[in-house]
């Protein structure tokens, strides 16, 4: 039992993780200025479901505090206390201390100091979230000396009329009929661990009290079931209470259980089909229907009570729609089985190898190769997530920035809803949160000098996120002052970590600020000056077999570009051979292949050879110098194939290889797990006769001449 109730409570911290990116979303649209019903409620629901999981599992401390959060959120969602700038404010505040509540009922951090959110929450409680008035200005000294004395003057009415008091009590509407509920547990919601009990002290938190437990549904103890529900629960509340607050509570419920809101003046008794009408209402004649108040917030839309007077009798009928039905899967799930299928793929790669054509088509290989395809596509899309998971935390950042800093950001995003692997987007959250605060606090400039500079006083920080092909592009853009060259470079020789007398391009002079240690901060705070920030970004980024580009023109800013392969599983490849040794570019990128003729492949310098190709001329790579493979590897152009691939930073470059073998579709293994990184490459497969064969990164490979990117491939050319 112990198992199962650790097995529902993980699923209720997951709940909580999706619930906390929820609110924080909607807190920060909240801070910047969109006060809209949907968003509050959005953050209300969020608060409120932890709460309630909170509760079941005995999280005392996280309950309270929550308890109390909600209510605020609950009178700004009802207009009683306005969504002003000071209360969201409170509001962010009291949810770093929930994000921590909820860390330490989970085990993983101590529990938090919430004295002081607790107290500005209750403040805003009591004064409705407008502030104190403030003191009344004391009154000048008089130069002549005459001291000011309040006096009561009664006024004259001309008319003889004396003024009447009127208690305005004696004209306030009545209090509002109470509300009767009536609430069965159905059995999905027991074996969901939907404890009645918690709803009903919930309800009673309300003001409500049990006026009844209908038990003659009850069978006898031999047929007893201990996994259904038989006992109805009748409730009255006050009529001051909200509907929304009763409906609440039900969030957690099941919604294929009895559960009926109606105001008492208006109640009407609910009867199943076997049950005869009661009372005089003759036949033909309607009784009045009860007020059936929708649940908002559950995942299922709510079931409506329709009741029917005919000769047969009065039924009820609760219709539901059809909803989408989900269900949650542990990751390690997914992985095992995208292992699974990329296992599949390497058997069909071997069947295909050595099975003849006549034979392929008699066991109806084509038609295996197409299902493992699709089966592919499918679990590939399981584990594709939005972005916007990962762009979610950076206004939040933004805010805390610009408090440390004092300066103004604005953010633009674009590209959200492109979908990633699951993999992609939680190791990018460390690159992402790195390359943001060197945009903060090397990047933007403050207010004073943007606005010397003929800049608006606020920065901007433009976010986007594109697929292309088989590679994800994520930049990180500012509008502030750009990379000062001469000053990296300065540093970079004053640190040893390149020579004196190096010559370097504008765009390796960029890169030095990946180097590890780097930094150009004069100070070590917060935000920068350890060097160790942008040096994550590109080992991270690189462990995903990525890359990062970086471009900047002084004055203007600096763009962070994150190029990251869509999934880390399976991918379309060209079998290619370079020195007796396969290996497998990306078809992605593949433009097309030449067989250079005479003259067409001409060398510009020792280093660097181009292609004549239909009258312009693109750079030729020769892999074997790239790897170091030596000249005994060498061939002539026209011995050899070119193969044109297209890339993000050079344009279009050819790849000399000596032949290509096959086009095939192989499964990623990762050398960052298995080996280490190697620049170049971006992971290794098994092929059909169980050989291995290394994948090539294009984008490394086309970034700088062969003479200047020699990757060490020993024991590959023995």
């Amino acid at each position: 039992m112990s198992e199962e109730l650790d097995e529902i409570q993980a699923i209720f911290f997951e709940e909580c993780a999706e619930g906390l990116a929820t609110a924080e979303a909607g807190l920060s649209a909240m801070a910047a200025g969109d006060v809209s019903a949907s968003v509050i409620a959005g953050v209300f629901r969020a608060v409120h479901s932890i709460k309630g999981g909170s509760g079941a599992f005995g999280h005392t401390a996280l309950t309270a505090f929550s308890h109390i959060f909600e209510n605020v959120l609950d009178e700004v969602r009802a207009d009683r206390i306005p969504a002003t700038p000071e209360v969201t404010k409170v509001m962010l505040a009291a949810f770093d201390v929930l994000s921590d509540h909820v860390a330490s009922a989970q085990g993983t951090a101590p529990l938090p100091n919430d004295a002081a959110a607790l107290a500005a929450l209750e403040g805003v409680l009591a004064t409705k979230g407008v502030a104190a008035p403030a003191p009344a200005p004391v009154p000048e000294a008089d130069e002549f000396g005459f001291t000011p004395v309040t006096a009561e003057v009664e006024e004259f009415d001309p008319f003889g009329f004396e003024p009447v008091g009127v208690i305005l009590e004696d004209l306030e509407s009545p209090e509002p009929a109470a509300w009767t509920v009536r609430f069965r547990p159905s059995r999905e919601a027991l074996a969901n661990a939907s404890e009645p009990l918690l709803v009903i002290r919930e309800l009673e938190g309300l003001g409500g009290e049990v006026t009844s437990v209908d038990s003659s549904a009850l069978p006898g103890l031999r047929d007893l079931d201990p996994e259904d529900g038989y006992l109805t629960w009748t409730l009255q509340l006050p009529g001051t209470v909200e509907e929304s607050a009763i409906s609440e509570a039900f969030d957690f419920v099941a919604p294929d259980s009895l559960i009926a809101i109606e105001r008492a003046s208006e109640a009407a008794t609910l009867r199943s089909v076997a049950e005869p009408p009661e009372g005089n209402a003759p036949f033909g004649q309607a009784e009045p229907s009860p007020v059936v108040v929708p649940i908002h917030g559950r995942p299922e839309p709510v079931a409506e009570v329709a009741i029917a007077a005919t000769p047969e009798g009065r039924t009820v009928e609760r219709a539901t729609e059809p909803a989408t039905q989900t269900i949650r899967v542990d990751l390690t799930k997914l992985d095992l089985l995208l292992n699974l299928v990329g296992e599949l793929v390497i058997r069909n790669s071997i069947l295909s190898d050595r099975l003849s054509p006549k034979d392929q088509e008699r066991v109806e290989l084509p038609e295996l190769a197409r299902l493992t395809r699709e089966i592919q596509d499918n679990v590939m899309s399981l584990r594709a997530q939005p972005i916007k998971q990962a762009f979610s935390r950076v206004p939040r950042m933004l805010r805390d920035l610009s408090a440390e800093t004092g300066k103004q950001y604005l953010l633009e995003t674009s590209g959200e809803a492109t979908e990633v692997d699951k993999g992609v987007i939680e190791k990018i959250g460390d690159p992402l949160t790195h390359m943001i605060r060197n945009a903060c606090d090397h990047g933007i400039e403050s207010a004073e000098e943007r606005i010397a500079r003929g800049k608006p006083a606020a920065g901007t920080i433009r976010l986007s996120a594109e697929q292309r092909g088989a590679r994800i592009f994520v930049r990180v853009a500012d509008d502030g002052r750009g990379i000062d060259r001469q000053r990296v470079l300065a540093k970079a020789i004053d640190k040893g970590i390149v020579s004196a007398d190096a010559s370097l391009s504008n765009e390796e002079i960029d890169q030095l600020i990946c180097a590890p240690g780097f930094s150009t901060a004069e100070t070590i705070s917060n935000i920068s000056g350890r060097g160790v920030g942008m040096d994550v970004v590109r080992s991270n980024v690189e462990a995903l077999g990525g890359r990062v580009e970086i471009s900047s023109v002084p004055g203007e800013g600096t763009t962070f570009t994150m190029i990251l392969p869509l999934t880390l599983a399976i991918l379309d490849g060209m079998i290619v051979r370079l020195a007796d040794q396969r290996f497998v570019l990306p078809l992605a990128n593949v433009v097309e292949a030449v067989r250079p003729e005479s003259g067409q492949v001409r060398r510009m310098s020792p280093t660097s050879e181009v292609i004549e190709l239909r009258g312009n001329y693109l750079p030729v790579r020769r892999l074997t110098d790239t790897f170091g493979f030596g000249s005994k590897y060498r061939r002539d152009p026209e011995e050899s194939l070119v193969i044109i691939v297209e890339s993000e930073s050079a344009g279009n470059v050819g790849l000399m290889v000596d032949t290509i073998d096959d086009r095939r579709e192989v499964v990623i293994k990762s050398l960052d797990q298995n080996l280490h990184p190697i620049r170049g490459l971006g992971g290794a497969t098994i092929l059909g006769d169980g050989s291995i064969a290394l994948i090539l990164d294009i984008e490394a490979l086309v970034a700088s001449p062969a003479s200047t990117a020699k990757f060490a491939l020993k024991g590959l050319a023995a």
